[in-house]
């Protein structure tokens, strides 16, 4: 079992992408072509559902090699020995099991966050232009408490996202995986996450993620680096899955 670590999540992402250049990059090309086709109008959404299927078809492939070794290095022999197909297509089933029942979490939640701002703005009057110096400034205070409100919410939520997919990766079909996505909100679940361990694992992992997103922004405004921001997008990807596994086993009983 490898360590519980974000410094080992980074190197068995790595020792995965550099075991088979091949594979990977063959991985990135497919990953962007449905992305772009996900631009075509009306169909273009069925292109933008496949993709994030498939990146997360591709996250627990590597996932669940992660919590067989013992070494990061493990992995490049790992990477060597899979071939295209097994990466994109062995774990579909469980990867749309995941995605439908995080996008209906997500619909979920895009639906209170609508009704919570309707209820905190006065739409007609502010289209009217109805609304007095005093009134606009209680508006905007109602929606930033609002938003405050919600974004406590989120990240209350998202504390509790790397150890749910990390129990999605041990899963093997498409019913399992869509109810484990509900787990985020398991009171029983949450309670195996407030320990020291997850607490270090997932707050130093948010830090690197803050950090290497910025870093990603800043070289996307580049195209020349584009191509570059793509290839670091996806080792951060599986550099999440590892964080994923390694989160659900230190989600204690």
């Amino acid at each position: 079992m490898l360590e519980h670590s974000n410094k080992t999540a980074i190197n068995a992402a790595w020792s995965f992408f550099k075991g088979n250049y091949a594979l990977n990059f063959a991985a990135i090309a497919i990953l962007i072509v449905l992305n772009l086709l996900g631009m075509i109008p009306v169909i273009g959404m069925l292109f933008i559902f496949a993709y994030s299927i498939v990146s997360l078809a591709v996250q627990i492939y590597f996932g669940r090699a992660v919590a067989k070794v013992n070494d990061p290095q493990d992995l490049a022999d790992i990477a060597a020995q899979t071939k295209i197909g097994d990466l994109l297509t062995t774990y579909l089933q469980t990867a749309a099991g995941a995605f439908l029942g995080f996008f209906l979490i997500f619909l979920l939640f895009s639906f209170l966050f609508g009704i919570a701002i309707s209820m905190s703005i006065d739409v007609e009057q502010l289209q009217n232009g109805m609304m007095s110096q005093a009134q606009m400034i209680t508006m905007m205070s109602s929606g930033g408490a609002v938003g405050l409100l919600l974004l406590v919410i989120a990240a209350f939520f998202f504390y509790f996202a790397p150890g749910v997919l990390g129990e999605i990766i041990k899963t093997d079909d498409f019913t399992e995986a869509f109810k484990k996505s509900f787990w985020i909100f398991s009171p029983s679940f949450w309670k195996r996450c407030f320990n020291k361990e997850y607490f270090v694992l997932i707050f130093i992992w948010s830090l690197i993620l803050i950090g290497v997103g910025i870093v990603m922004v800043l070289m996307a405004s580049s195209i020349i680096l584009l191509p570059v921001v793509l290839v670091i997008a996806y080792i951060v990807s599986l550099y999440n899955a590892a964080i994923y596994v390694f989160a659900a086993d230190l989600a204690k009983e």
